[in-house]
């Protein structure tokens, strides 16, 4: 089974980021995107261990955004106009030896961030500083990088779909090498490393969409590797790690069906993707997420969450086939699992047995056992 197959990103997704309550998009985002984001960089965790031998959780954390409380003192105001899932340094004292703050005292977590987001634009890789200031010396590590390795980094960002964000000066020219921004840097004291995506991929984002985003993200985590030796005042493994990369490459240009990648932009794939999900549960941008939100933002039939790895679906109680109308009293959440268990000839109101379960401490009730 494609363990990628259910991390696919629709235009109800983007139609999210227009939904004008702060707190219905903060909990859309966090009980519906992130959980399909985690399962893509679990994907990925696992495929890093596979080509260069590395637990990434020996020196990383998953960081992950909207991230804000359940209960809250005061209501939710911010609008969030991403949803985030990526690697970050882990919080420990007496590690990044490599790093310092401007007051001196030691850095406790490495702050860098290298993961996934999803926008309204579409989806893509980023790899960006997310907090504080670090001392001169520790800046100039990180760029001598950068300079050392200018050519291997630049190839690594035509490959995944990234560009490297330079501070510009007016000494330069518009179109200066990279290596000579680099070094104006280095004089000015300005380092900051960011890597944004040239062009997010655009909805609907198909499986095999993602597992092309996968295999950019795997390809350029040498680079956020090299950040965290540099924090540790570790010796360098970049070009050891290339070379596992190339080989990786290499093994997967020889499968059967490595000609039949999708391409960039528009394709036939898009277009099917599309098509299928007209066929789903039709409902106007917010209120698809209003139902997810009156179901407390859980399966009726198992009773499983965002917490629980689980994609949560919308779907009609009386099927379309059997004249279910498309409206809000006919609409119930299931995750994948369960939707999948439920056949067009099942018309249970699982909102009604979760009520009768719940009155006599009763477990829920499995869609795929009613009749």
């Amino acid at each position: 089974m494609n363990p990628l197959a259910e991390v696919t990103f629709e235009d109800a997704d983007k139609n999210l980021f227009q939904v004008d309550d702060p707190r219905l998009r903060a909990d859309a985002l966090k009980h519906s995107v992130l959980p399909r984001l985690h399962l893509l960089l679990n994907h990925c965790i696992s495929l890093i261990r596979q080509v260069y031998g590395i637990e990434v959780f020996d020196d990383s954390i998953v960081s992950c955004s909207p991230g804000f409380r359940e209960k809250r003192q005061r209501e939710l105001k911010l609008l969030y106009r991403w949803a985030f899932v990526g690697l970050g340094g882990s919080r420990t004292k007496n590690k990044w030896h490599g790093l310092q703050r401007p007051n001196g005292k030691p850095v406790q977590i490495v702050p860098f961030r290298f993961g996934f987001g999803l926008e309204e634009e579409g989806l893509g890789l980023s790899l960006t500083p997310w907090a504080g200031r670090l001392t001169d010396d520790s800046s100039r590590k990180l760029l001598q990088f950068h300079i050392d390795f200018e050519s291997s980094i630049h190839r690594l960002c035509y490959f995944s779909g990234l560009r490297p964000t330079v501070n510009y000066d007016d000494g330069l020219d518009p179109l200066a090498s990279i290596s000579e921004h680099y070094q104006a840097m280095l004089q000015k004291h300005l380092f900051t490393p960011h890597f944004y995506p040239q062009v997010p991929m655009p909805y609907p984002v198909i499986s095999d969409t993602v597992e092309r985003i996968a295999e950019q993200y795997v390809v350029f985590f040498p680079i956020y590797d090299a950040y965290i030796q540099i924090s540790k005042d570790a010796p360098s493994r970049f070009r050891e790690l290339l070379q596992k990369a190339n080989q990786w490459l290499r093994s997967l240009s020889q499968e059967p069906d490595a000609t039949d990648r999708p391409a960039a932009g528009i394709t036939s794939e898009h277009i099917e993707a599309r098509q299928a999900a007209e066929q789903r549960v039709k409902v106007m941008p917010a209120l698809r997420w209003q139902v997810f939100q009156r179901d407390n933002w859980t399966c009726l039939s198992c009773g499983r969450g965002s917490n629980d790895a689980v994609i949560l679906h919308v779907d009609h109680i009386v099927p379309r086939s059997r004249g279910g109308q498309d409206a809000l009293a006919n609409y119930q959440t299931l995750c994948h699992l369960c939707n999948i268990g439920k056949s067009n000839r099942d018309d249970t109101d699982l909102r009604t047995l979760a009520a009768i379960s719940n009155d006599f401490g009763a477990q829920p009730v499995s869609a795929s056992s009613t009749t």
